[in-house]
């Protein structure tokens, strides 16, 4: 895209940011944000804020460095609208909602959250920050609509590091099942239009993450281990305060009598005839195919099994070195197998996300190293990916889940450009949430 395209877009960009400039605080906020995104929205070599300012006419460093780092503007407002304008341009009933973490590589140990951990980003453990995001998903597009840092537990030990860190004193420790929890509850409470929610085994074997999905009333198709325990008939349970044949103390619990297995195990005795081929999209090359089985089973949660029968679904892939992959879903008997194949096959859209949301909206290129100043950025960058977004709509390109099911799409160069003028100025109890 070259200069005189992107300045054609410069009339749909301030109409976008009008609707947000009342969450940045003080009038001179206004102009600051205008900079960043046009910064963002500009690629180069790396989005800094230095960068960004010699990119934007007008640019202060300084300036757009505390505007980041320290200024009095909240992140959660923008990102409340920004969830509303996404309900208004992309909202379904039959929405998704689709939740992964990324990581972000530091160097030093001063960045808050940062600490050797695994990142799937890079595939192996190293010095990161891990986040934890949530897409919006429907046949009309997708975009992040939230996002939570995820701090490890010696972070949380460590005073003198939080408060270095401008860590709120109400912020406590969260697994990453549990601040995905807390944003999908976030999304109910604000009227997100939604049924589905799809994530991958960090969160299909979460007992609380599964639970938290089913009491929102929400149906979920997530990935699960092989090594996950399911009772393919519903267990009788042993009565509280009953012993065994042999005595022993009385149960203080009711447990069940028949020991679950493992899914793989299941998967194994499973007949040639139980596996259907399907098409779960359309890729570039044609038809994403793969092989499904589907059964019936009670997840073991706590060494107890599910109230209700789940559907366990094995994806195999077509080929010689076919590779297995396990799902299990809360929907109802009466969704087809093909629905749910294409729901989980969705997932992939937030890895399309990532992608666009680092490569051409900047939502990794930071240097602030501050609580504040990471859900600063990070809610800017979220800001410019939706403007991209709505512009691929309204430009008729593909963006529909459809086009994400089965694998991640490359995301194309960002555009450069080098120069732009900065533009004019369900009733529930919500739980604790981070920043």
């Amino acid at each position: 895209m070259d200069v005189k395209a992107i300045e054609s877009l410069m009339p749909e960009l301030e109409s976008f940011v009008s609707r947000y400039l009342s969450h940045f605080g003080r009038v001179q906020n206004h102009a600051h944000a205008m900079t960043i995104l046009q910064g963002l929205l500009a690629g180069g070599d790396r989005r800094n804020v230095e960068n960004m300012a010699e990119t934007i006419e007008g640019g202060v460093v300084r300036t757009l460095q505390k505007f980041i780092a320290q200024a009095i503007w909240s992140d959660q407002d923008v990102l409340a609208e920004l969830r509303q304008h996404v309900c208004e341009a992309l909202g379904e009933d039959d929405g998704l909602l689709i939740v992964d973490e990324t990581g972000f590589p530091k160097k030093g140990k001063q960045s808050v959250g940062v600490a050797r951990q695994y990142s799937g980003t890079l595939g192996r453990v190293d010095n990161c920050q891990v986040g934890v995001f949530v897409s919006y998903c429907s046949s009309q597009g997708e975009t992040l609509i939230d996002r939570r840092l995820f701090l490890p537990e010696q972070w949380m030990v460590d005073e003198q590091r939080l408060a270095q860190a401008g860590i709120p004193s109400s912020v406590i420790f969260r697994s990453k099942p549990e601040l995905a929890s807390e944003m999908i509850q976030q999304a109910i409470i604000e009227g997100v239009p939604f049924q589905w929610v799809c994530g991958d085994s960090i969160y299909g074997t979460s007992p609380v993450f599964v639970q938290t999905v089913r009491e929102l009333g929400k149906w979920y198709v997530v990935e699960t281990s092989c090594d996950a325990r399911v009772w393919t008939t519903k267990p009788k349970l042993r009565p509280v305060g009953q012993t065994t044949r042999q005595g022993g103390r009385p149960t203080k619990n009711a447990k069940p009598l028949k020991k679950p297995r493992r899914v793989d195990e299941v998967v194994a005795n499973l007949p040639a005839s139980a596996w259907k081929r399907m098409s779960v999209a359309e890729g570039s090359q044609g038809p994403r195919l793969y092989e499904y089985a589907e059964i019936t089973v009670w997840f073991s949660e706590q060494s107890r099994p599910t109230d209700r029968r789940e559907r366990l679904l094995v994806r195999r892939s077509v080929g010689q070195d076919s590779e297995l992959k396990y799902q299990r879903s809360n929907a109802p008997a009466e969704i087809p197998l093909k629905k749910l194949a294409e729901v989980g096959g969705s997932r992939w859209c937030i890895e399309k996300n990532f992608q666009s949301g680092k490569g051409e909206c900047g939502l990794d290129e930071y240097e602030t190293r501050g609580w504040i100043g990471w859900h600063h950025h990070t809610c800017l960058s979220m800001l410019a990916l939706l403007f991209l977004t709505l512009q691929k709509q309204r430009l008729g390109e593909k963006t529909s889940r459809a086009d994400c099911s089965g694998g991640p799409q490359r995301t194309q160069t960002p555009a450069i450009y080098k120069r732009l003028d900065r533009g004019r100025t369900r009733s529930m109890e919500p739980m604790a949430n981070g920043p």
